[in-house]
């Protein structure tokens, strides 16, 4: 999938990328993380359409030129609405699978019946996000405009430090170049667990992905939120946050691909025949 092809799509008036469409599969929605894009899904979506899977990935407003500029004011119901319109031009129920703050927004989103399975890769909570003490030196710098709601961007060394740190060296540059400005408000709202999710509305399958170095959303986190929903939890050795490029990051997708496979085209596939 080209980049420079897929930045002229739109969907829901989002710039997005799409691959296999036509498949006969539920199609799968990727939502993106604090100051992220849609952009760093390209490899997993390349992963899932090679084994015949539609998928679509947005970037959300406050990003790539869509207003309000650099994602002043925004929160995570703001973001959640933005994949609820996503959603809505697709002609069934997808499959979510959200990464960090994406995490959450499927947590929304499959409490409120919108989807047939929820993958949360390495995700923020419903409820605090605590900040782990090797993450401090990046974070504290950041806690003015936190605290104030205030549009922010981490620094390059920091970006490395907490979310990059199973990167190869020379590729967080790159990563980093390609972030941009989250809101503050957005951030406050993960870290003081304003955001809330009733589990006993979520009755779609859920599956919760980690890494063992996660320094922003730890093992014991991930194994929390899969408790809460009663979901499997799968943590990976030599991993950390950045399960979206991360060296052997397609064995995450594969393996990801294939547990929908069984809790989703299978579990369909029961249900028909015991009808």
């Amino acid at each position: 999938m080209s980049r420079d092809h897929a930045s002229a799509l739109t969907i829901a008036g989002f710039p997005a990328f799409e691959t296999g469409k036509g498949s006969a599969r539920p199609p799968v929605v990727f939502i993106h993380g604090s100051f992220a894009t849609h952009l760093p899904w390209q490899g997993w979506m390349d992963e899932f359409s090679e084994l015949g899977w539609h998928c679509v990935a947005a970037s959300m407003r406050g990003r790539l030129g869509l207003a309000p500029a650099r994602a002043k004011g925004l929160t995570i119901a703001d973001y959640v609405a933005d994949t609820l319109k996503v959603i809505d031009t697709l002609d069934q129920l997808p499959i979510v699978v959200g990464h960090s703050m994406g995490g959450l927004v499927a947590q929304k989103i499959a409490e409120m019946g919108k989807c047939r399975a929820a993958v949360l890769l390495s995700p923020a909570p419903a409820g605090k996000l605590p900040a782990q003490p090797v993450a401090l030196p990046a974070l504290l710098p950041m806690m003015p405009k936190i605290l104030a709601g205030l549009p922010m961007l981490p620094t390059r060394s920091g970006c490395a430090r907490i979310v990059l740190n199973r990167m190869p060296p020379d590729q967080c540059p790159i990563i980093h170049n390609e972030l941009v400005h989250e809101s503050g408000k957005v951030y406050r709202e993960m870290i003081f667990g304003t955001v809330k999710v009733d589990p006993s509305k979520i009755r779609c399958p859920v599956y919760v992905v980690g890494g063992e170095h996660d320094r922003v959303v730890s093992p014991a986190i991930c194994k929390l939120i899969a408790e809460t929903y009663g979901a499997e939890l799968r943590i990976y050795p030599g991993h950390a946050h950045w399960l979206l490029g991360e060296p052997g990051f397609e064995k995450i997708a594969g393996d990801t691909a294939m547990w929908l496979e069984r809790n989703v085209i299978g579990r369909k596939a029961k249900l028909h025949a015991a009808a």
